[in-house]
């Protein structure tokens, strides 16, 4: 089973190590192309410069980052021949999905190599069955963001559930003209919408599946709440709602256009980009709501890591090292409020102050059922069409859990 040290979602020290002084990459020896892919995310943008600086004559590194990572990430790392990319950086998700495929490289030996090197912590290793399959670098969670300017003005109290974050929409969107949705979060197609209802179908109590087994249970009477709450919430966000991203719900923050909503804690430094946000420390930071006055809080706690394929078709030893140059304690303190870094070195910032009072409020870890991703995908497609009304929630619910059925008994996941 995958196991990470509690430190990796609880709080980390502030105690600052002594850092070796070295050129970047400038000890490693030998040549290759290294390419990296993953999402793009501002930790990652960070990141990316860092390991392209390790580029010199024999040594080209480059980092691709784009949207559609996850899926290139799992075609590479699942191909017959060499894997195009050396490296990926992934989300505790895709994680689960390409280790249950066996498409990943062990690295304890690596890491037992360059532990001293390089000042690779026991928080920073995903282990699984003793094997260490992935290096964290940061941690995660879904906080809510919201105005504090807007909220004071009108005498509204920061939601601690989902009917109370409706009531302050209204109350918002009644009073307060200079903000066009009083909600902004990710609901678009796939990733996102699935992300959202998960996260609310274990608030109502929910499950994913039956206990001890690969048997669907996201469509009962929690599946349809979950539903229901998100379609409560569309009146107050942008007519464009279902097709946000993580990007738009961002962008609608910093341009003011929005009031409070439920997004990613690795955009929260962000708010205070003065090139970029028109609402610099106007922007504050509280756990994810509740679902409900008597449900659980609505959010999950990740990690992002980097990984290296099973079939990777070059020198190991390399592309390790090239990986724990961009993620060494250097990085960390260059980048500290970037990021709610995994390393001892990191010190919090009001930006991580959301993932703390979501780990206080009791989120649980992000599903690793090896099946989990099968499920999530096939609710990514079927939910548009409960948000918008085309299908009952209970519906789109059965249609997403025969889908998942078939796709687990093809993977033998269920039997035939």
């Amino acid at each position: 089973m995958r196991s990470m040290s509690t430190a990796v979602f609880m709080g980390v020290c502030l105690s600052v190590f002594a850092q070796s002084v070295h050129a970047k990459c400038g000890d490693i020896v030998g040549k290759g192309d290294i390419n990296i892919i993953g999402n793009s995310f501002p930790a990652l943008q960070y990141i990316s410069k860092e390991l392209e600086s390790c580029n010199r004559a024999g040594l080209k590194v480059a980092v691709k980052m784009t949207p559609e990572a996850r899926v290139e990430t799992e075609r590479a790392f699942g191909s017959t021949g060499p894997s195009p990319f050396s490296a990926a950086v992934v989300s505790m998700g895709t994680f689960t999905n390409l280790n249950a495929r066996g498409q990943l490289q062990p690295m304890t030996d690596l890491v037992n190599k360059y532990r001293t090197k390089y000042k690779i912590e026991d928080s920073m290793l995903v282990r699984v069955n003793g094997e260490v399959m992935a290096i964290a670098f940061m941690q995660n969670a879904q906080n809510l963001f919201y105005r504090k300017d807007i909220f004071e003005k009108h005498g509204i109290k920061a939601p601690t559930t989902y009917p109370e974050m409706l009531i302050a929409a209204s109350q918002i969107k009644a009073k307060e003209r200079s903000i066009d949705f009083p909600i902004a979060q990710p609901f678009g197609k796939g990733f996102d919408s699935a992300t959202e209802f998960v996260n609310l179908l274990s608030g109502h109590g929910g499950r994913m599946f039956k206990l001890g087994s690969a048997e669907p249970d996201f469509n009962g009477d929690a599946g349809v709440k979950a539903i229901e709450t998100m379609r409560a919430m569309l009146p107050f966000m942008t007519p464009n709602a279902l097709a946000s991203n993580s990007d738009d719900v961002m962008n609608q923050f910093q341009q003011g256009k929005a009031a409070m909503g439920v997004l990613w804690a690795s955009r929260a430094e962000r708010m205070d980009d003065a090139a970029a946000s028109k609402v610099v420390g106007k922007i504050d930071f509280a756990a994810a709501p509740k679902a409900s006055a008597s449900g659980k809080i609505a959010a999950h706690l990740w990690w992002d890591g980097v990984v290296m394929p099973r079939n990777l078709g070059q020198d190991r030893d390399i592309v390790f090292q090239v990986l724990m140059e961009g993620l060494d304690e250097e990085t960390t303190r260059a980048a500290n409020n970037t990021a709610i870094w995994i390393r001892s070195t990191y010190k919090p910032t009001r930006f991580g102050a959301g993932v703390a009072a979501s780990i206080k409020a009791g989120a649980p870890v992000w599903p690793s059922e090896p099946f989990f991703s099968l499920a999530h995908g096939e609710l990514g497609k079927i939910l548009p069409d409960a948000l918008s009304g085309k299908l009952s929630p209970k519906a789109a619910l059965d249609v997403a859990a025969a889908a998942y059925r078939s796709a687990a008994r093809d993977q033998g996941f269920l039997k035939k």
